[in-house]
């Protein structure tokens, strides 16, 4: 769950820190309080794009840090190990970094990393729902993920997904097949007129750096041997050289240190540095012999350079890879003179692996059918606890044909009926707002026990009901709190009432500058700010009664956290 929230220099927060508990907690504040400012906040440091305008106005840096405590067996220590990052025994620490450059940086367990593993690993601990969240219940491949979900097929769904992944492997190789076959003999004249023309220039890896070497020390002979010649000679060739000088300094010292000797490091040094110029020398002598000035030598290393550049400029490769470009089209030449083999074992293969695609697809087509009509009637049980009873859910699987798909050859559409006499249609062309909220929270009550994330965030999930609508919205939001973390923005005091913890999101004015800050409330507290939602600013003591009223009801009803 998450523990602690610490936000700084985000929107209209200069800093706010949270400390969180697990259950149902409550956030309420005036319209323009900054509520769902901390959710954007939060969502930050779960990996979501950086809009403009989040970084607080004169700042030039933000920072979002959130701290999860997880049990040991989470799913996210596997995945932390995949990744190579270390486990922490207090918990998980995602933080998020902006700068007023536009930038960000995206830290886990203080390791920084690429910002799509940010949005993973807060995937695995948290789910942000809210207004778009809910539009996304209306695209079929989420409604297929809600399905499988329920199903529990996953090990189903892997095998389907694998020999998907073997078919379009060996699909895509019989293609390629054909593109060679084309035309087998001009194809096959052409492979081995370049094979030919590589294997007579045969480039060896490195060769190029070597040949350009020689081909400018063979350019510049003449300065070369004269510069050599005069190094030579100030070394050791010359009459006082500096061989002969350092030798003398060297011996005259040596002597002196009979007298002294302190001078005996000073006539070390100096004989270490007569060796050393002899050593000079000697390398010097080696390299002007072994220098060549010949011109013809250096036609043929600059003829050589140029074939091995004309290969590299019509094949568009550096030079380092035209042997790994001779070894492929040899293999392409090895196919097409074994392709009508080659062709005969890849329809065999893939006739095979439909066959098996097949066999597997149908069991997770049985497998989504039966769990559709569970779900169907678990939601509209919940969906009757919500207030509306009177609306049927089905749930359509239907077929797909043609090539094999990732995820099977079924295509899920959630249907709805919000009144008896109106026929069944898709979801997206009759659910309002309000009931979008409705039917995606009675999916995720049902799928509790499914749930990865340990933390669920609702941002104003009650939108479009009221009445004993949101006094219902609120048993269930507890009721999915139960043995996790619920966070939940609503402006209806039906549901406020259902939190085992309520914060108070105010904004104030200071200096010009708005500020949000986040208080904890007491019983006494939540009393109020209830009667306030109820009645507005001017609270009457029957709000107050009925504030009271709402809370001691959710008190006897609620479900007690885990």
């Amino acid at each position: 769950m998450l523990s602690h929230l610490l936000v700084e220099n985000i929107a209209l927060i200069q800093r706010l820190e949270l400390y969180l508990e697990p259950g149902l907690t409550i956030l309420t504040g005036e319209t323009g309080a900054g509520k769902s400012i901390i959710i954007d906040a939060l969502s930050l440091a779960l990996g979501s794009r950086a809009e403009q305008g989040l970084l607080r106005s004169g700042t030039d840096k933000g920072m979002v840090h959130a701290h999860f405590h997880l049990q040991d067996n989470h799913p996210i220590r596997e995945w932390l190990q995949q990744k190579e990052i270390p486990w922490l025994d207090d918990g998980l620490f995602l933080r998020r970094v902006l700068t007023d450059k536009g930038r960000s940086r995206a830290f886990i367990n203080e390791t920084p990393v690429p910002l799509a593993l940010l949005t993973e690993a807060g995937n695995l601990v948290a789910e942000i729902h809210g207004q778009h969240d809910n539009q996304s219940l209306l695209n079929a491949p989420q409604q297929r993920h809600l399905l499988d979900t329920y199903a529990g097929h996953r090990n189903l769904l892997e095998e389907v997904a694998a020999l998907y992944r073997s078919w379009r492997s060996t699909w895509d190789e019989k293609q390629r097949l054909l593109a060679l076959t084309g035309d087998n003999g001009t194809q096959q004249d052409f492979l081995t007129f370049q094979i030919r023309e590589l294997l007579e220039v045969a480039p060896k890896a490195g060769e190029m750096a070597v040949l350009e070497g020689q081909c400018q020390r063979l350019q510049h002979g003449a300065q070369l041997v004269q510069g050599i010649t005069q190094a030579l000679d100030a070394i050791q060739e010359a009459p006082g050289c500096a061989t002969a000088m350092t030798h003398s300094a060297a011996s005259g010292l040596e002597a002196l240190t009979r007298m002294d000797p302190e001078l005996a490091p000073l006539a070390t040094a100096i004989r270490s540095l007569h060796y050393e110029l002899e050593d000079c020398g000697v390398r010097l002598r080696h390299y002007l012999d072994a220098l060549e000035t010949e011109p013809e030598l250096l036609e043929t290393l600059q003829s050589r350079l140029d074939r091995i550049y004309r290969l590299c400029r019509k094949h568009q490769v550096e030079p380092d890879d035209l042997m790994d470009l001779t070894t492929r089209f040899q293999g392409d030449l090895d196919i097409l003179e074994h392709a009508g083999e080659r062709r005969d074992r890849l329809e065999k293969e893939l006739t095979t692996l439909r066959r098996q695609y097949d066999i597997q697809t149908k069991l997770l087509k049985q497998s989504r059918e039966k769990a559709a009509q569970n779900l169907m009637v678990e939601v509209e049980s919940q969906l009757a606890d919500l207030h509306m009873a009177k609306t049927r859910f089905a749930i359509d699987v239907h077929p797909l044909t043609g090539d094999p798909k990732p995820e099977g050859m079924d295509e899920i559409h959630f249907m709805v009926s919000a009144n008896p006499q109106e026929p069944l249609r898709p979801l997206k062309q009759v659910a309002s707002g309000g009931e979008l909220s409705r039917i995606m929270l009675a999916i995720k009550t049902v799928l509790t026990d499914n749930l990865p994330a340990n933390t669920l965030v609702f941002d104003e999930v009650d939108v479009g009901i009221g009445g004993r609508v949101a006094a219902s919205l609120g048993e269930k939001l507890a009721t999915v709190a139960t043995g996790r973390q619920v966070l939940t923005i609503t402006h209806l005091p039906q549901v406020a009432a259902w939190g085992q913890a309520h914060l108070c999101i105010r904004k104030e004015i200071h200096q010009d500058k708005a500020h949000v800050s986040v208080e904890p409330l007491s019983h006494a507290q939540r009393v109020e700010e209830l009667a306030r939602m109820l009645a507005g600013n001017r609270i009457t003591p029957a709000a107050r009664e009925h504030a009271q009223d709402l809370l001691n009801t959710a008190a006897q009803t609620a479900i007690a956290p885990e």
